[in-house]
C-alpha cells in the first residue's frame, strides 16, 4: 500500500507532530507513505528543518512553497507527482490542505482514492461550541469545510469529540470514525534541567498557545485562592498567543503577577513539565489535547476542565481531576486539594502513566491507523 500524506502548514503544531511520529511507524508496519508538505514563504525555513528531520527518520519528503492564492497551482503539482509514482491514495490534514486535495480531485484526478484525517475545526467555534446549543457557520471557513467534505472518500477523526462536533454542527451525516494520537517521550536527564526548570515549592504549570480557547483566564483568576493557601507557589506559563497581554494584564489586576512566569515558547516544555507538581489545562475544548498525554507520560498529575476532548483521556479522579467548564474556584480547589496531598498526587500520576503506557503510546497510534488502512481494503 502507498499512501501520500498532505499537509498545510505554518508552522509545527500538533498536526506536524503527529505525522512526524505516525509516519517512520506506518513504514514499519508495511505501509510506506511519502509525505508533501506545503507552505508560504515566509516559513519555508521552519518548514525545511521539519522537512528534514523527516526524511532522516525515512519518509520521502517534498517540500511545496507556495503563494497565497496557488491552489490550482500547487494541486496541479501534487498531481504530477501522484501520476510519476503511481499513487491513487491522497491522506490530508487540516482545512487548506483539504481544499488542495479537493481541487486537485475535481480537476485532474477525478478517480483520486482522498481521505482526510479532521484535527479540528475553526477556533472561534470551539471557543463557544457546546452539543445542542446553536451556532451559526455560514461564513467561508463553513462553506470550505463543506465543499471539501464532499469531495473527501473517507474522514478520521483524532478524537471522539471532534467527531461528534462535526456531526452535530450538520457538516456531516454520519460519525466519523476516530484513532487517538500517541506520542513519544525521549529519555532525558531530568537532574541537568532542575535548576533552570524548578523555580518555586510549589510549582505550577500551564502549556499551549495563549488564547481564548485555551482558558488560561480561568486559571489566573483561580490562582489567588491558591496563594493563599501556598504563598510561594508560581505558575509557569508556557507558550505565546493573542491573549498573552490581556493574561499579563488580568494578573496585574489582581495583584499576582510576581507568582507567574511567561517563559514563551519553549524548545523542550518536558523539563518544565516534569518538574511540575500539577499541570492546568482549562481549555474550552481541545480536538485531542497531546499536552495531556504529555503529562501522563512525564508523570505530572492533570487537573483539566471537564470538555472534549480531554475527558476521553482523563478518567475524573483516577487519571486525573476534571472542573465543569469555566469554574474557576472548583478549579482552585482541585488544585489546592492535590498540593495538599502529595501522596494522591502520585498514586494519580502512577495510573495516568499506565493509561499512557496502555493507549496513547506511538506504537498503539501506528498499529490503530495501519489496522484502520487495512480495513479499507484499499
Amino acid at each position: 500500500m502507498k499512501i501520500v500524506h498532505l499537509i498545510y502548514t505554518h508552522g509545527i503544531s500538533g498536526a506536524e507532530k503527529y505525522l512526524k511520529h505516525l509516519l517512520p511507524g506506518l513504514k514499519q508496519e508495511g505501509i510506506d507513505c511519502d509525505l508533501i508538505v506545503v507552505c508560504p514563504k515566509k516559513s519555508s525555513q521552519v518548514i525545511k528543518a521539519y522537512c528534514d528531520e523527516l526524511r532522516a527518520l525515512g519518509i520521502k519528503t517534498t517540500q511545496i512553497v507556495t503563494g497565497r492564492f496557488s491552489i490550482i497551482k500547487t494541486a496541479k503539482t501534487i498531481h504530477a507527482y501522484l501520476k510519476a509514482n503511481d499513487i491513487h491514495i491522497l491522506h490530508s490534514h487540516l482545512l487548506n490542505s483539504d481544499l488542495i486535495a479537493a481541487v486537485l480531485k475535481s480537476l485532474f484526478y477525478k478517480k483520486l482514492y482522498l481521505i482526510s484525517t479532521k484535527h479540528g475545526y475553526q477556533e472561534k467555534v470551539l471557543q463557544q461550541y457546546e452539543p445542542g446549543k446553536f451556532i451559526p457557520l455560514h461564513d467561508l471557513y463553513y462553506h470550505i469545510t463543506k465543499y471539501t467534505l464532499r469531495k473527501i472518500d473517507m474522514n478520521v477523526a483524532v478524537s471522539k469529540g471532534i467527531s461528534e462536533l462535526f456531526f452535530n454542527l450538520k457538516l456531516s451525516k454520519t460519525v466519523f470514525p476516530f484513532i487517538h494520537h500517541g506520542v513519544t517521550i525521549e529519555e532525558f536527564d531530568g537532574e541537568q534541567y532542575i535548576n533552570t526548570c524548578r523555580v518555586s515549592d510549589p510549582q505550577l504549570i500551564i502549556v499551549g498557545r495563549i488564547e481564548l480557547f485555551k482558558g488560561h483566564r480561568f486559571l489566573i483568576e483561580a490562582l489567588p485562592a491558591v496563594i493563599e493557601k501556598f504563598p510561594n507557589v508560581k505558575l509557569l506559563v508556557l507558550g505565546e498567543g493573542s491573549e498573552k497581554e490581556n493574561c499579563l494584564i488580568q494578573a496585574k489586576a489582581l495583584g499576582i503577577q510576581q507568582h507567574i512566569q511567561f517563559l514563551g515558547f519553549q524548545s523542550h516544555p518536558y523539563s518544565f513539565i516534569s518538574h511540575s507538581d500539577v499541570i492546568i489545562l482549562p481549555s474550552l475544548f481541545e480536538p485531542f489535547g497531546l499536552v495531556y498525554i504529555e503529562a501522563f507520560a512525564l508523570k505530572t498529575p492533570v487537573v483539566a476542565f471537564n470538555t472534549a476532548a480531554g475527558n476521553e483521556i482523563i478518567e475524573n479522579k483516577q487519571t486525573g481531576l476534571l472542573v465543569e467548564k469555566g469554574d474557576s474556584k472548583a478549579l482552585a480547589e482541585k488544585i489546592i486539594y492535590l498540593l495538599k496531598n502529595p501522596a494522591e498526587r502520585s498514586e494519580m500520576a502512577a495510573r495516568a502513566y499506565t493509561k499512557y503506557t496502555n493507549s496513547f503510546t506511538t506504537g498503539v497510534m501506528v498499529k490503530n491507523t495501519a489496522a484502520w488502512y487495512r480495513d479499507l481494503g484499499l
